[in-house]
């Protein structure tokens, strides 16, 4: 009989957001992350040969869960849609929003991502990327449109995680006070030809 491995790597995962999510990265040691899961020490590293792994596994993981928030919408060409879509994930899910908005690269991984995990990565950043290349083309703005570019980036992204930032520091759950904040914000988006993106606050007010 094949006996199915009692912790998965994903379980391991799941306990490192919860730590870098309530305490920073540094909260995320190898003997606390098993601690979380309530496995042996032991097992953590017949999954992960040290903490940058586990971490880059971390990292990797939120930012596919952050592009498959991102990416349809922007390549739909609806920027307002994108930027009030991380608004609702960071309400339904703030730790990992906790994670990831909180942090960067340099202060999670204690090395490099090497390997599968840094592949991992990689895509999930391109898949973004890709995404907001095609709306900014819908858009009308070309790769030498380096003023808009940013200013597309600054209201899709950039201002709506600075609005969320407060409540994920001091620990709250970011609620329509936030929302609110970044509606606004996406009044300032243009709306490509042929998409409903100027319809996204009409919907949700309905």
């Amino acid at each position: 009989m094949v006996r199915t491995p009692r912790f998965a790597a994903e379980d391991f995962v799941e306990a490192a957001i919860g730590l870098v999510a309530e305490g920073g990265p540094s909260a995320a040691t190898m003997a606390s992350i098993a601690r979380a899961v309530g496995a042996p020490t032991g097992s953590l590293y017949h999954r992960f040969d040290s903490r940058a792994a586990v971490m880059g596994a971390m990292w990797a993981a939120l930012l596919d869960e952050l592009a498959g928030i991102l990416a349809p919408p922007l390549a739909a060409g609806r920027p307002a849609r994108a930027a009030l879509a991380l608004a609702d994930w960071a309400a339904a899910r703030p730790r990992p929003a906790r994670a990831l908005l909180l942090a960067d690269l340099d202060t999670v991984l204690d090395a490099p991502p090497e390997g599968d995990t840094a592949a991992e990565i990689d895509a999930a950043e391109a898949r973004i990327e890709a995404a907001f290349d095609a709306c900014a083309a819908r858009l009308g703005l070309g790769a030498g449109d380096a003023a808009g570019r940013a200013r597309l980036r600054f209201l899709v992204i950039d201002a709506p995680v600075a609005a969320l930032r407060p409540a994920l520091k001091a620990g709250r759950m970011p609620g329509p006070g936030e929302r609110c904040l970044i509606e606004e914000l996406v009044t300032l988006l243009p709306a490509a030809p042929g998409s409903d993106d100027e319809t996204a606050l009409a919907e949700d007010a309905a």
